[in-house]
């Protein structure tokens, strides 16, 4: 199942590392903060988990909202019409989303340009379904979202938004380090090439591409009851998905450290551009984000490559002996 990769265990325990140290913060946060920090991890899982498709995989996706808010009607639906517990519902709404994933396996004889806009097309198909299916919008005929019961404190949700992204990126790692991983950057040099020599892209997409959509429906439940009221305006927003490219890329899309060091740095640019020069906000951080893509395509991961590698040229393994250790 997987190949020799003797840092795995070394980078699962920085991740142990890191939210050990994470899981400090409510002590010394306010309440403020510490609500934001629930967004800031909610926002990286989505980054991280869009990347395996997106960056990895090289299939950009414009549709991700679609599962992060499939995620979040399914848990409010089984929580207000059928009285599941909140514990329940993460697992079972990344089973649907997962699943409902697969209606999507047909986008994938397009590339690029193509596959994207198939995808959003897909996307708001689903949310013009959301919008008008009087079931699924509310409990009452009348209603046009869920109102979800606000029973756990800030903490709590930032303690379990933790705990879901220590998970998530954990996940991230094992795939990485795994045969999908290898023949996802196999299809991503050449896809051609790897069909060539015995790998099953269309097998590898799919996993990939579900592996990206359970997460967003994880986070999706979650997000419900922190909310405490969801529509389809505010869980399948085209932004959500907008925000997981943005941090990939403008991290380092298709490395594992991108959508991490993007929502970190994007969620600090935002704040302060919001406390200091709040007529100029967007303004703020959409110049910022020019920049950053015009001037550094690899993201923020290009400056902090080791100075070892970045004097020497680059020596990619060929596309074709990773698609044969794939295979």
């Amino acid at each position: 199942m997987f190949h020799h990769n003797p840092g795995l265990v070394r980078q699962l325990g920085w991740l142990v590392a890191a939210g050990a140290a994470l899981a400090l913060l409510p002590l010394v946060l306010d309440p403020y903060w510490t609500r934001l920090a629930v967004f800031v991890f909610i926002n990286i899982g989505l980054a991280s988990a869009w990347n395996v498709i997106g960056g990895m995989a090289g299939y950009p996706s414009f549709g991700h909202s679609v599962f992060f808010g499939l995620g979040a009607y399914t848990g409010a639906i089984l929580t207000v019409r059928y009285g599941f517990p909140f514990w329940a519902t993460l697992p079972l709404a990344g089973l649907a989303a997962g699943l409902f994933s697969l209606l999507f396996m047909p986008l994938f004889k397009q590339r690029g340009f193509y596959f994207a806009l198939s995808t959003l097309a897909a996307a708001l198909a689903v949310e013009a379904i959301v919008r008008t299916w009087t079931w699924v919008r509310g409990y009452k005929t009348s209603d046009h979202g869920w109102n979800l019961p606000n029973e756990m404190s800030v903490v709590f949700f930032y303690y379990l938004g933790l705990a879901l992204l220590l998970l998530c990126l954990a996940s991230i790692l094992v795939l990485i380090a795994s045969r999908v991983g290898m023949a996802l950057r196999a299809i991503h040099r050449d896809e051609t090439v790897a069909a060539s020599v015995g790998v099953d892209c269309t097998r590898y997409k799919a996993i990939a591409f579900a592996f990206s959509a359970v997460w967003p429906g994880i986070f999706g439940a979650m997000y419900g009851p922190f909310l405490v009221y969801i529509s389809a305006e505010t869980v399948f927003d085209l932004k959500i998905t907008l925000n997981m490219i943005v941090y990939s890329v403008f991290g380092g899309v298709g490395t594992f450290l991108g959508p991490i060091l993007g929502g970190v740095a994007l969620s600090a640019i935002d704040q302060l551009a919001w406390a200091h020069f709040l007529d100029y906000h967007s303004m703020i951080y959409g110049v910022v984000i020019v920049l950053i893509i015009t001037f550094s395509p690899g993201g923020v991961m290009s400056w902090i490559k080791r100075p070892g590698r970045a004097a020497a040229p680059a020596t990619p393994k060929p596309a074709k002996v990773a698609a044969r250790s794939a295979a």
